[in-house]
């Protein structure tokens, strides 16, 4: 089973890895239970025979595994909030989602320090109470990390927050802050 690594930094410049072999797979596999705390200060360290290769954790964007295997055991759970990568040809189509009783579907675009950008589908389930649903919308700044799937051949991504410099949600959400300014993008 053939699987990649693939670091984005905050210079929006990507490195990709392969694993040396089955079993250093599955530690990097098993350390994604700790995926919260991958992003708070320790370098993430990736090193062979040949190369070692330190990131400082403040400027990595996001991190990608590709693989055939299931991750989501291995990830935290991000409650009723389930984000996709999307393809291009996924981009280019029209979209179409927003709420549906109490499920949503919107196209979120994460843009990172650097340049760096990631188009997905988000979906989950709606919750009940206005606060909640803020908290929800501002929260992901807050969050230690966002892990999201990959648009082809499977795998995982996982996204610094504190990386971020924005995101993007389209529909518009309806519920917006007291103190959110209303106004058209131009």
């Amino acid at each position: 089973m053939t699987s990649n690594i693939t670091v984005i930094t905050t210079a929006n410049r990507a490195r990709r890895f392969v694993p040396a072999n089955e079993s250093s797979l599955e530690a990097i596999v098993d350390s994604l239970r700790g995926s919260g705390q991958l992003f708070r200060g320790k370098p993430l360290i990736i090193g062979s025979g040949v190369q070692t290769e330190v990131f400082a954790a403040a400027a990595i964007a996001c991190i990608e595994i590709e693989t055939a295997r299931d991750l989501e055991e291995y990830l935290p759970s991000q409650h009723s909030l389930s984000l996709t990568a999307l393809t291009p040809e996924q981009r280019a189509e029209p979209f179409v989602g927003g709420l549906n009783g109490d499920h949503f579907s919107v196209r979120i675009e994460f843009f990172f320090t650097g340049g760096h950008v990631l188009y997905m589908v988000a979906a989950g389930a709606r919750k009940p109470a206005l606060a909640e649903r803020l908290m929800h919308l501002t929260g992901l700044f807050e969050r230690p990390a966002l892990h999201y799937r990959l648009a082809q051949g499977g795998g995982v991504g996982l996204m610094n927050p504190r990386a971020m410099t924005r995101f993007l949600i389209t529909p518009g959400v309806p519920d917006l802050p007291s103190d959110a300014w209303l106004a058209e993008a131009l």
